[in-house]
Formats: C-alpha cells, structure tokens, sequence
C-alpha cells in the first residue's frame, strides 16, 4: 500500500514501494497481521480473525490482513502463490470494516493485491498491484494523470465488475510495473465475492497474463489520524 494525497505523498510512494516493511506477526494462526508506521502515534491491536484493526492517535502508515507471501513473509495458511489461470473463478473474499479518520485527516479501506512474473519476490513488490477502494475519505489514487487542481483522471468510469460500478485508474511506475486502483463508487465499506473480474480486468488490460502469479491478497487501511475496526475479513478457494 502506498500513500495517496497528491504529490508530496506520490513522491514518499515511490520511495516506500522499494522499502522493506517493518511488520510482525499477530495471533493469527491463518493470516499475517501486517502493519507499518510511517510517522506519530498508532497502535495495531488484533482479537481475532474478524476484529482487528488500529488505533491511530497521530500516525500514519497501513495495516492490513494478508493471506500469501509478501516480502518473503508467508502467512500461516495459504495456497500462494499460484498461478493466475490456476485461481478458481468460485474464489470468495469478504471485506468488512468501519474507518474513523480524525477531522481532516484522510483513510482509504482497500483490498491490496500482488501479481507478478516471479513467485512471491523477496527483495520488492511485485510488478502488478490492484487496489480495490471500498471507501476512503479525503485522499486519491494514484494515477497517470493529474487535472488542474491535482484531482486524479480516471483511465475508465462506471465500468461494471462483480455486481457494482468502479471508476479505475492507472499508475505506471518507472520500472514497468503498475498499480490499478478500482473505487467503488457506492463507497460501500465491504466486499463479498470473487475477485476473478478484476483479475481478468488486468490481463484485458495487458498489465499480466494468465501465467503470472498471485502472490497476496490482503485488505485493510491506509491510515491517518483515527480508529479503525475490521469487522470480518477471510478468503477461500485460492
């Protein structure tokens, strides 16, 4: 995950995307409790695989829940990597959360998933990043393009996937690889169901093919001053 609030926060991304995080292991004995502070005061707390999440006095930074390997972590349970052609369209995930952000500060709840060539990379994110933003206050995706006034230019809008509307946008970094972002625009706050159309949505769009591997899957918050609460989160069939 990586910050989002113009280009002072697109600047501290691209130096944070080749940054090796600094994250521990929660209680979870299927999941890997992921978390980095990138500046002030937060607290990670975990109870169980559905309540989870992290009190943010001053800090920001992300958490999240990961099912997969990333960074050369493995979370306790997993079928990952595999192949993209191997994933079963039945795949089910659910993301439930609430957010708080303090006033004027900023969040987005997001699934943040890793695609790549290679079979989970140790040393670097791998290449193809889909981001799927299910509410967010105050912040923006990356992008391509920026308007005027530094709002970011969808790539496409009202695009249909899974039973909802998404406005999408596209970021390409300087070593080829790409972050696709998907918002809801319903901003619902959750998401049950298959993650295959948006898997086929990225190789539609060139950014992989069937033979690339995925890698994680995880979801939670990029964060700013607030308490945050997962109130279930879970994937099956991978």
């Amino acid at each position: 995950m990586k910050f989002r609030l113009g280009w002072a926060a697109l600047l501290a991304a691209l130096a944070l995307v080749f940054t090796l995080p600094n994250s521990a292991v929660a209680a979870s004995s299927t999941y890997w409790f992921k978390h980095y502070a990138t500046g002030g005061n937060a607290s990670t707390w975990y109870s169980d695989d559905n309540n989870w999440g992290v009190n943010s006095s001053t800090g920001t930074g992300f958490v999240a829940m990961v099912n997969g390997k990333d960074w050369g972590w493995t979370s306790p349970v997993t079928t990952l990597p595999k192949k993209i052609r191997d994933v079963s369209p039945d795949n089910n995930t659910w993301f439930s959360q609430s957010a708080w952000p303090k006033s004027g500060s900023y969040y987005d709840a997001t699934y943040d998933i890793f695609i790549d060539p290679y079979p989970a990379p140790t040393d670097r994110n791998s290449k193809t990043e889909l981001m799927i933003w299910l509410n967010w206050y105050n912040t923006k995706p990356l992008a391509d393009h920026y308007d005027a006034n530094g709002n970011a230019i969808p790539a496409a809008t009202n695009v249909s996937l899974g039973g909802r509307t998404w406005d999408i946008y596209e970021y390409t970094w300087s070593n080829g690889g790409h972050t696709l972002s998907f918002l809801d625009r319903s901003r619902s706050g959750w998401w049950s169901g298959s993650l295959t159309p948006f898997f086929n949505y990225g190789m539609n769009r060139g950014f992989y093919t069937g033979d690339h591997y995925l890698n994680s899957i995880m979801a939670g918050w990029e964060f700013g001053p607030g308490d945050y609460t997962a109130h279930s989160w879970g994937t099956a069939g991978f």
